[in-house]
């Protein structure tokens, strides 16, 4: 019994457990909460309403009928090119038919053991042997060598040659193979042996060495032996015909944009039909082979294009929204060209001039990168294809086009840079159209063609400029644009914090020169660090007057507080800082740099000052210096650890008495040294390289904005312990 209970728990522990795995995978893979499911959801929805998008056909009713007059004139409304396939068939067969058969050269014809130089040899020879048959009669001597030869001489032939001296045997017997050599030294047909023998015959009547009444022995010597030369090849034959099939052209037709199909009241054919199918304006039916050809296209561009997110652009894998956006831009776009494609069916083909993918480039370009972009224009540049009847040239024309766009607004950060792109890409969209029309083209389809592709550029600028405010302001995303309006001092924000503590407005900018000098040396986002550098401080605004740089003459207050109370407020200006960003809607990643501007470093002037009050203690000296951290995580990119670096360098120097160029490239080293050894920079991904030349950038840009306060004359000293106290509490 209890053996049996034990049986039944364990039972019922490994139900649970499967259970529980099968509630994980589901909720891993399948919850709208995971983000695998999300992501898989995202794809899949995309791919559903681009493959609905792409095989969706629209053929107006143009109401033609088979075998009935037509109700209007009909024009082609684009240009295309196709093959009449019954037209190929039938010149296919007529150049198959015109192949003459192939024949092979056989020298054993004239020189082999059983040739035609062998044959007339035997018969000069057997000539003079049967001559010499001395009990044979001249009679039973003819009859004798024309049962060797076969019969294949007439008695009369026999009779000559027999009657022949031994001279003149050999003379013949050279002047035949002579003549047989020169006549079969190339190929003979069959049907061309009559015309070698009379060629034979006629060498022998003009030789002059030829005794004339031996002339009929030579020319029956050799109407016998000269045979065709060339030999059938029955699979040499069929592989010339078979690349006589290949090597016929296709029968193409032509139809030019415009040209009149039917005329109105005219009965319409079969031809007529076919190109009216050809040119997408008669409904045939859905066909599902078109359908598994978009879907299949598609799904493996789409699944290209997400492993690339996820191998070269995680930070855009992980995060929804930029993935939400980046499917939006491939339906949208995806959709814009279809329209596009339906408005050219309907009307003329111009319209598949105005394709807007350069807009999805530039869009593309400056939410993300370059590479991103590419990869985007890519994608729609193949959906193009596709929506203009696989029409891949188009393509083409777009994907070369925007990848060039995503070069011009690669470092864009003003919005007029954006339609100076636009508008230089609409030139080399121009060229591009100008390229592919150019042969075969009418000259005023091309000019349109190539005015379009300076329209089409132009228009994209426009949609990409009016695009990225809505999609800043719907997802929060933060371009490049957004952050230069952000850095313009005009700001509300800025100028609120001119009113409320000045002497932390000079340090921001002072600041915000400085690390976006110290960004731009090492190749990180200047811009970004700059923007995060003016807005830093914030938290000052709450107590200004609690920082050094805002005092000025009047007393230090935190000589009269507790070092733990001026820890606390002069730590609080992070969060306080913060506070004020997120409710003016500063940037997620300039939040992110704010609150790592200090890392969590230690403030070491109240750290110092309450280790020196206590005289006993049983606590740890680790837990007090850690209650003196900043509370804030290190710098976790090169932007936020160029922002502390050059915050805290800036502050150093500027409370620096009896200023020198020695002093202030001593102090910066102090500061570096000091952040190094403290692991400030351990989480940023800098390189001791990089380090060194932000280092060397700073002593630059500090000793160039300090030299006209620089003093070389002795003044009264104050301690280290102030100097630290002024950097505390800047």
């Amino acid at each position: 019994m209890i053996a049996r209970n034990k049986n039944n728990k364990e039972l019922l522990k490994t139900e649970k457990g499967k259970l529980e795995k099968t509630k994980d995978f589901i909720n891993k893979y399948f919850s709208f909460r995971s983000k695998i499911a999300q992501r898989m959801y995202i794809f899949i929805l995309t791919l559903g309403l681009v493959v609905a998008i792409l095989s969706y056909s629209y053929s107006p009713d143009i109401g033609v009928e088979l075998g009935k007059p037509s109700p209007r004139t009909i024009k082609a409304n684009k240009g295309i090119e196709f093959e009449d396939v019954e037209k190929t068939e039938e010149d296919r067969n007529k150049n198959e038919a015109e192949v003459e058969d192939v024949y092979v050269y056989d020298i054993n014809v004239l020189s082999g053991e059983e040739g035609a130089l062998y044959q007339i040899r035997y018969f000069y020879l057997l000539t003079g042997i049967v001559q010499k048959k001395e009990d044979k009669s001249f009679e039973e001597k003819v009859d004798y060598m024309t049962n060797l030869l076969g019969n294949q001489y007439s008695g009369s032939i026999i009779s000559m040659a027999l009657n022949l001296s031994v001279d003149d045997l050999n003379l013949l017997l050279t002047k035949t193979q002579d003549i047989a050599r020169e006549i079969m030294k190339e190929g003979i047909k069959p049907t061309e042996v009559d015309f070698a023998r009379s060629e034979a015959s006629r060498l022998v009547e003009a030789d002059k060495d030829i005794k004339p009444e031996n002339i009929p022995v030579i020319t029956n010597v050799l109407e016998k032996n000269i045979l065709p030369t060339a030999v059938f090849n029955p699979a040499a034959t069929e592989e010339a015909r078979k690349e006589a099939r290949l090597n016929t052209s296709p029968h193409m037709v032509t139809i030019i944009e415009g040209q009149t199909i039917v005329f109105e009241g005219e009965i319409v054919n079969d031809t007529d039909i076919f190109i009216l199918t050809k040119l997408g304006l008669l409904q045939t039916g859905f066909n599902w082979k078109r359908l598994l050809y978009i879907f299949f296209i598609s799904s493996v561009i789409l699944i290209l294009f997400g492993f690339y997110i996820y191998k070269f652009n995680l930070n855009i894998f992980n995060n929804t929204k930029k993935i939400v956006i980046t499917a939006l831009l491939v339906i949208i776009f995806t959709a814009l060209t279809k329209i596009l494609t339906i408005l050219s069916s309907i009307h003329l083909n111009f319209w598949n001039y105005l394709f807007p993918i350069i807009a999805a480039s530039l869009i593309c370009t400056i939410l993300f990168n370059a590479p991103m972009a590419i990869m985007l224009t890519v994608c729609l540049g193949i959906f193009a294809g596709i929506a203009t009847d696989f029409d891949f040239s188009l393509a083409i024309v777009y994907i070369l086009g925007g990848v060039f766009s995503t070069y011009m607004v690669s470092k864009v950060s003003q919005r007029s840079a954006v339609m100076k792109a636009g508008f230089i890409s609409s030139l080399v969209l121009a060229f591009l159209f100008l390229t592919i029309n150019l042969i075969g083209g009418e000259i005023k389809t091309i000019a349109l063609y190539t005015v379009l592709g300076v329209v089409n550029g132009i228009i994209c600028a426009i949609i990409a400029i009016g695009f990225l405010p809505f999609i800043e302001s719907t997802f929060n995303i933060v371009t490049a644009m957004g952050l230069l309006e952000l850095s313009n001092t005009d700001q509300p924000l800025l100028k609120k914090l001119l009113i409320s503590a000045p002497g932390t407005y000079n340090h921001s900018i002072l600041v915000g020169h400085l690390a976006e000098s110290a960004a731009k040396s090492i190749g990180a986002d200047s811009l970004l660090v700059k923007v995060a550098a003016l807005y830093h401080d914030l938290g000052k605004m709450k107590r200004p007057e609690y920082f050094y740089e805002n005092q000025k003459d009047i007393e230090n207050i935190h000589d009269r507080l507790n070092p733990s109370m001026s820890r606390h407020i002069i730590s609080n200006h992070i969060k306080d800082g913060l506070e004020m960003a997120v409710k003016n809607k500063i940037p997620r990643k300039v939040l992110n740099i704010i609150s790592q501007h200090h890392g969590n470093s230690i403030i070491t002037y109240f750290y110092e000052k309450q280790k020196d009050r206590e005289t006993v203690t049983n606590s740890s000296p680790n837990g007090l210096k850690e209650h003196f951290r900043y509370p804030a995580r290190r710098p976790q990119s090169k932007e936020a650890a160029i922002l502390m670096l050059a915050d805290s360098t800036e502050a150093a120097v500027r409370s620096i008495d009896k200023m020198t160029p020695k002093k202030i490239e001593q102090m910066i080293s102090d500061i570096f040294e000091d952040r190094l050894k403290d692991g400030q920079l351990n989480e940023s991904d800098m390189t001791i390289k990089e380090v060194n030349t932000v280092k060397g950038t700073l002593v630059d840009g500090l000793i160039s904005i300090y030299h006209s306060r620089l003093s070389y004359t002795e003044s009264n000293s104050k301690t280290k312990a102030d100097l630290e106290a002024k950097v505390e509490t800047k």
